[in-house]
C-alpha cells in the first residue's frame, strides 16, 4: 500500500509546482489590480465593470494554474503573459484616458516640448510654463531649486519629448506623455519575456504587473521611456567588444545611446560598461583600445544625432537645459541617504559634501568591478544605484529603473573569465577602503554641517486648527559667510509643496554671519494643518552655501474641539 509521500500527481513534480506557485502569484496581481480599480468608479462608472472582470479573471487564472497539465507550456504562458498586458492596458490605460491632468512636472513639460517642437520653436528655449495648466495644483507638482524657484525649462536630453512628438503629430492630444510612458513599459515586459528563459516568463508577468514600476509609469513617470533601452543595452552587453558576435556588437552600445538621450539616469551604467568591457578584453587577451573606442563612438554618437539638431539649433540653450540641476541646483529629496536630513534626524545636510561623497561611492563601485570582476560580473547592474542612494536626490525611481536591466543582464551574460587578475591584488582593499573611508567622511561631514538653526517658537492656526496659517521661527546663522534662506514648511507630504512668504520681524535677511533673526512664514495657498500627533519640520533652503537646514521634529498635539 503506497503512503502519501509515494503519491505522483502531475502538480507534485518539483519544477510543476515552482511553476504553478509562481503563476499564481502572477494572477494574484491581477486580482489586486480588479480590487485596486473597484474604487476608480467615482472617474469613470465603467470601472464598476471592469473590476469585477479583473477579479474573476484572475480567481480563475489562479485555479486553471493548478489544474493544466502543463504550467511550463508555451500555450500557458503565452495566453497568461497575454492577459497580464491586456489587464494593465485596461486598468491603467482607462486610468489615462479618464484624468485631465498630469502627476508630474516632467510628464508636463514633455507634453509642452512636444508641442512646441511641432510649431517650429525650440523646446529649450521655450517656457514651461504652460505646464501650469496640465497639473492639478501645480504648486504641489513643481520641482523646486535651492534659490526659492522652480525648474521652468526643459531639464532632460532631446529623447525625453521627441520620441512622443510623432504621436502628437498624428493626433493624439490627451496626455501623450502617460500614453507612450505605458506602452513602453508593456514593451519592456515583452522584451523581458522574450530574452528571459522561458521558464521565468512567469518573472516579466510578475514586473509588469508590480505596482513600483506600473502605478508610476501609468501616472506620469517619465523613466519609463529608456527602460526597454536599457534592457536591450545590458541584454548580453559582454558580447559587445566579440569580433564573432554579429548584430550584437552594435545592440548594446546603441541602445545605451537612445537611453541616455532620453534622461540622464541611465549615463551612471556607462563608466560600468566601459570598465567591464575593458576588463573582459583584458581577460581574454584581446586588444581592447580600438573595440572599446567603438563602443563609446557609438554610444556617443547615437546620443549625439538624437540631440544634434538642438545642439545646432541652441547650443547654449540646450546645454543649459541637459545639465540643470548641475547650474541651478534642485532642492534635496528622494528615498536615499538624505532622508536622514528631510525628516529631521540631522538638522539638514551640506550638499557639495553629499554630491562628493556619492562620486566616491561611484568610484569605489568601478574600483570593486575591477578588484572582483568574476564576483560582480553579474551583479555590477544592481548595484549601480548605490551611487544613487547617496546624493542630495535620490528618487525611488533612481533607485528602481536599474532593475529590469540587471535581471536582463544577469540571466544572459556568459561566466566571468576565471583566469582575471586584478591589477595590484594586495592593494585592491587598501585601495577601496580608502574610497569608502573618504565616502563616509564626506557623508558625515555633509550631514553635520547644515549652516543654519531654526527653531519654531509659534503657529497661527484658523477653523478650529484645520486650516495653518502661520508659523514662527529664530533663524539663527552659524556659517562664516551671509546665508539668503528660502522656506517650506514639510507636513508630511510626498513632495515638496511650494516656498512659503517670509516676514522678518526682527533682524535682516540676508542673514549675516552669526546674527540670528525671527521670522513668520505663511504659506502660498490654503494649507491643512497636520492630523493630531503627525511630526512635522521647518526646512530653510540656501544656494550658497548649498545646503537644507532643518529645525527639530515638531509634535502636532492641536485637537480640533
Amino acid at each position: 500500500m503506497s503512503g502519501p509521500d509515494q503519491v505522483t500527481t502531475p502538480t507534485s513534480r518539483s519544477p510543476d509546482l515552482t511553476a504553478r506557485a509562481a503563476w499564481t502569484l502572477v494572477w494574484l496581481a491581477v486580482t489586486s489590480s480588479g480590487i485596486a480599480a473597484w474604487s476608480e468608479w467615482t472617474a469613470w462608472p465603467g470601472y464598476g465593470a471592469v473590476a469585477p472582470a479583473l477579479v474573476i479573471g484572475g480567481v480563475l487564472g489562479s485555479a486553471l494554474t493548478w489544474a493544466v497539465r502543463d504550467p511550463a507550456s508555451s500555450t500557458w504562458r503565452r495566453g497568461g503573459f497575454v492577459a497580464v498586458l491586456v489587464s494593465v492596458l485596461i486598468d491603467r490605460g482607462l486610468g489615462i484616458a479618464t484624468r485631465t491632468y498630469y502627476a508630474t512636472d516632467a510628464a508636463a513639460f514633455n507634453d509642452v516640448a512636444a508641442r512646441a517642437l511641432l510649431h517650429g520653436r525650440d523646446p529649450y528655449t521655450t517656457s514651461m510654463a504652460p505646464a501650469a495648466r496640465l497639473l492639478d495644483h501645480a504648486m504641489g507638482y513643481w520641482t523646486y531649486t535651492l534659490n526659492g524657484s522652480h525648474v521652468h525649462a526643459v531639464s532632460y536630453p532631446a529623447g525625453s519629448f521627441l520620441l512622443q512628438a510623432p504621436l502628437v503629430a498624428l493626433g493624439l492630444r490627451h496626455l501623450p506623455t502617460d500614453w507612450i510612458d505605458l506602452v513602453a513599459w508593456l514593451a519592456t515586459g515583452v522584451l523581458l519575456a522574450w530574452i528571459l528563459p522561458r521558464h521565468l516568463t512567469w518573472l516579466a508577468a510578475l514586473l509588469v504587473l508590480s505596482s513600483a514600476y506600473v502605478g508610476p509609469f501609468a501616472n506620469g513617470g517619465t523613466d519609463a521611456l529608456f527602460v526597454p533601452f536599457l534592457v536591450l543595452a545590458l541584454w548580453r552587453w559582454d558580447r559587445a567588444l566579440d569580433p564573432s558576435a554579429g548584430v550584437m556588437r552594435w545592440v548594446s552600445p546603441v541602445a545605451l545611446g537612445v537611453a541616455c538621450s532620453i534622461k540622464q539616469t541611465p549615463w551612471f551604467v556607462v563608466p560600468f560598461v566601459l570598465v567591464a568591457l575593458l576588463v573582459e578584453a583584458r581577460a581574454a587577451h584581446r586588444a581592447c583600445g580600438a573595440p572599446l573606442a567603438r563602443y563609446a563612438g557609438l554610444t556617443l554618437g547615437t546620443f549625439l544625432l538624437i540631440n544634434l539638431p538642438f545642439i545646432v539649433w541652441n547650443p547654449g540653450a540646450w546645454l543649459h537645459g541637459v545639465l540643470l540641476p548641475l547650474r541651478d541646483p534642485l532642492v534635496p529629496d528622494g528615498q536615499g541617504l538624505v532622508t536622514l536630513a528631510l525628516h529631521g534626524l540631522t538638522g539638514g545636510v551640506a550638499l557639495h559634501d553629499l554630491w562628493l561623497s556619492g562620486a566616491l561611492v561611484l568610484v569605489a563601485g568601478l574600483v570593486a568591478l575591477v578588484a572582483w570582476y568574476p564576483a560582480l560580473k553579474r551583479i555590477w547592474p544592481f548595484l549601480v544605484p548605490l551611487a544613487l542612494f547617496v546624493p542630495g536626490r535620490s528618487l525611488t525611481s533612481y533607485l528602481l529603473d536599474f532593475l529590469p536591466a540587471a535581471l536582463a543582464a544577469a540571466l544572459s551574460v556568459r561566466d566571468a573569465p576565471p583566469q582575471w587578475r586584478a591589477p595590484l591584488p594586495r592593494a585592491r582593499v587598501i585601495v577601496l577602503a580608502g574610497v569608502l573611508v573618504g565616502a563616509g567622511v564626506a557623508a558625515g561631514e555633509a550631514l553635520t554641517s547644515a549652516p543654519l538653526a531654526l527653531s519654531v517658537v509659534g503657529v497661527t492656526t484658523r477653523d478650529a486648527h484645520q486650516r495653518l496659517t502661520g508659523v514662527t521661527v529664530v533663524v539663527t546663522n552659524l556659517s562664516s559667510q551671509t546665508v539668503h534662506p528660502h522656506f517650506m514648511v514639510n507636513l508630511g507630504g510626498p513632495h515638496p509643496d511650494g516656498f512659503w512668504r517670509v516676514r522678518v520681524l526682527h533682524g535682516t535677511l540676508p542673514l549675516r554671519a552669526g546674527r540670528h533673526a525671527l521670522l513668520a512664514l505663511s504659506p502660498a495657498a490654503w494649507t491643512w494643518a497636520p492630523p493630531h500627533g503627525q511630526y512635522w519640520i521647518v526646512d530653510a533652503y540656501s544656494t550658497s552655501p548649498a545646503a537644507l537646514s532643518t529645525s527639530g521634529l515638531q509634535h502636532w498635539t492641536f485637537v480640533t474641539p
